[in-house]
C-alpha cells in the first residue's frame, strides 16, 4: 500500500511539473531514469526546483 503510495506522489510530481514553467534555477529530471530504461527524448525530461528535484529521486528509492 504504501509503495502505491509512494509511486501516486511520484507521478502527481511529475505531471505537475509538465505543465508549468520555472523561472530562475531549474534542475533537469528524467521522469523515467536512465538507469531503468528511459532515454533523453524530450518527453521523459521534466525541469524541477532543487527541493522537488531532491523529493522525487527519495520518493524513486520508496518504490523501485
Amino acid at each position: 500500500m504504501a509503495l502505491i503510495r509512494y509511486e501516486r506522489w511520484y507521478n502527481s510530481l511529475m505531471n505537475k511539473a509538465k505543465n508549468r514553467t520555472l523561472n530562475g534555477y531549474v534542475e533537469r529530471h528524467h521522469i523515467i531514469p536512465k538507469s531503468m530504461g528511459g532515454s533523453n527524448i524530450k518527453e521523459n525530461i521534466v525541469k524541477l526546483t532543487a527541493k522537488e528535484h531532491y523529493i522525487a529521486h527519495l520518493l524513486l528509492t520508496k518504490f523501485t
